[in-house]
């Protein structure tokens, strides 16, 4: 098989997984609250997560993974290249989620949840109110 067919089959196998990722978070209460989250209350819900000595050390590790693959500027695939592009940094976030929803006990994963959850509510009050006057 030429190289880019190997290419292929694994851009496939990996958008395979992403979907995978994606329908365990969907078919999970704890990953459609998440899904649910703003993105400032996601990242809220990662330091919850990386400040809990309770979280086991991969968890933490696969947020740092994470985060550093996102801030990178260098990717699978090339973010020029329309939808594709994005679509690698979506999946390594679904892969990821997945990962911590099996890592991260139920009690921390809903402390955390929690925590994300209120701060994100405070802020859509604050919001309302704001707009109210």
């Amino acid at each position: 098989m030429p190289w880019y067919g190997w290419l292929l089959l694994a851009l496939g196998a990996f958008i395979a997984l992403a979907a995978i990722a994606f329908r365990i978070l969907r078919a999970t209460d704890r990953g459609r609250r998440f899904l649910s989250l703003s993105t400032r209350a996601k990242l809220e819900f990662g330091r919850a997560l990386l400040g809990d000595p309770a979280v086991p050390l991969a968890a933490k590790l696969s947020l740092f993974v994470l985060v550093g693959y996102l801030a990178l500027p260098f990717d699978l695939i090339p973010d020029f290249l329309p939808v594709i592009g994005q679509l690698d940094d979506a999946a390594v976030i679904f892969l990821t989620v997945a990962l911590l929803l099996l890592a991260v006990p139920r009690e921390r994963f809903e402390a955390a949840l929690g925590r994300a959850e209120s701060g994100d509510e405070r802020r859509r009050s604050e919001r309302a109110a704001l707009a109210g006057r």
